[in-house]
């Protein structure tokens, strides 16, 4: 058996656009010299007609697996599914608007045959203003206090070898920012820079709202820092405590007239209440991430799994009632990869 390259497809909404898509998406596979493949498309609960799409596609293209939910489970939780159903050599994330061009993918695995585990494609510009904008703010914000770089522009378009995906599917926590988990992993990582095109058709499914939770939801996975950062806030709240203190005692001594009480009653509520919340409001993220990781409830709720010809070639039996359980425990969390 050759060398076999996972794709995996996250659809959510997607029936205007995945005909397309995998029309061009088979027609590069089959000109990668000396590969096998297959694709993994995980249906996140959509409401549209991405099933019947995905069902009909199945039937005439046997290297096409499908995940369906059983509800949506959001973007990264459809990544997760397909990394931890998928076994080839290298596996390769990508979106099926056709913002991801699947062309560029003899370029991933050109880089991955140099030797690399992680093949980052980078984004040079944005279709729209807008998009453009948030996009920034989140990669700056987000890396003003991560741990760890991530890549401006570098979406969940990527290419990980094998001894990649392991590890991450290795990890133990359940809220999966992968941009972050990837760059935290630390294997050798290039990136390949190209121009996102508009959306083949529909619209994002990601608002400025859900934008700024997913910044949110990076951070406290990726550092401690605003817990630090609340703690520096407070600290400077008490400074300016002591010296406003300073200054009335000051001011009464010299006989310079204030209003009994109202001034310093005002200034500490203002002061104080602000921190208290800002603080309050920290530590919460990290009580919800917690309380996340306490519960143990799974990343996704799998309703089918069909496998690709490949997998049935492997004698794989399709996803029975234990896959209603976190998928990475089925598929790898106790491996030991030779990298950790």
């Amino acid at each position: 058996m050759g060398t076999l390259i996972s794709v995996i497809v996250p659809c959510y909404n997607e029936a205007a656009s995945l005909p397309a898509f995998l029309e061009r998406l088979e027609k590069t596979l089959v000109g990668l010299p000396e590969l096998e493949y297959e694709i993994l498309a995980v249906d996140d609960g959509s409401t549209d007609e991405t099933a019947d799409v995905l069902e009909k596609w199945r039937l005439q293209t046997p290297h096409l697996g499908v995940i369906r939910f059983v509800r949506n489970f959001g973007h990264q939780a459809a990544l997760s599914a397909g990394l931890a159903h998928a076994r080839g050599d290298a596996v390769i994330c990508m979106d099926a608007d056709l913002q991801h061009p699947p062309e560029l993918l003899s370029d991933l695995t050109q880089r991955w045959r140099q030797g690399f585990d992680v093949v980052q494609m980078v984004r040079r510009s944005q279709p729209g203003l807008a998009k453009s904008v948030s996009s920034r703010l989140f990669y700056r914000f987000l890396n003003l206090f991560s741990e760890v770089e991530i890549t401006a522009g570098g979406a969940d378009f990527r290419l990980m070898s094998r001894r990649a995906v392991d590890a991450l599917l290795a990890l133990p926590e359940r809220a999966r920012f992968l941009r972050g988990l990837v760059a935290w992993l630390g294997f050798p990582c290039t990136t390949i820079e190209f121009d996102a095109p508009p959306r083949h058709a529909g619209t994002s499914a990601y608002s400025f709202k859900k934008m700024i939770g997913f910044a949110l939801d990076g951070l406290v996975a990726l550092s401690a820092t605003p817990l630090h950062f609340a703690l520096w806030i407070a600290s400077l709240a008490l400074v300016s405590a002591v010296a406003y203190g300073l200054y009335v005692v000051n001011a009464m001594v010299r006989g310079v007239p204030l209003v009994k009480g109202w001034v310093s009653t005002i200034f500490l509520i203002l002061l104080m209440g602000s921190v208290n919340l800002l603080c309050t409001g920290i530590l919460g993220l990290y009580l919800r991430a917690v309380l996340a990781e306490i519960r143990k409830r799974p990343d996704y709720l799998i309703a089918s799994y069909t496998p690709s010809a490949h997998d049935a070639s492997q004698n794989r039996e399709p996803a029975s009632q234990e896959s209603m359980l976190p998928q990475r425990t089925i598929t790898g969390l106790h491996a030991k990869p030779d990298c950790l």
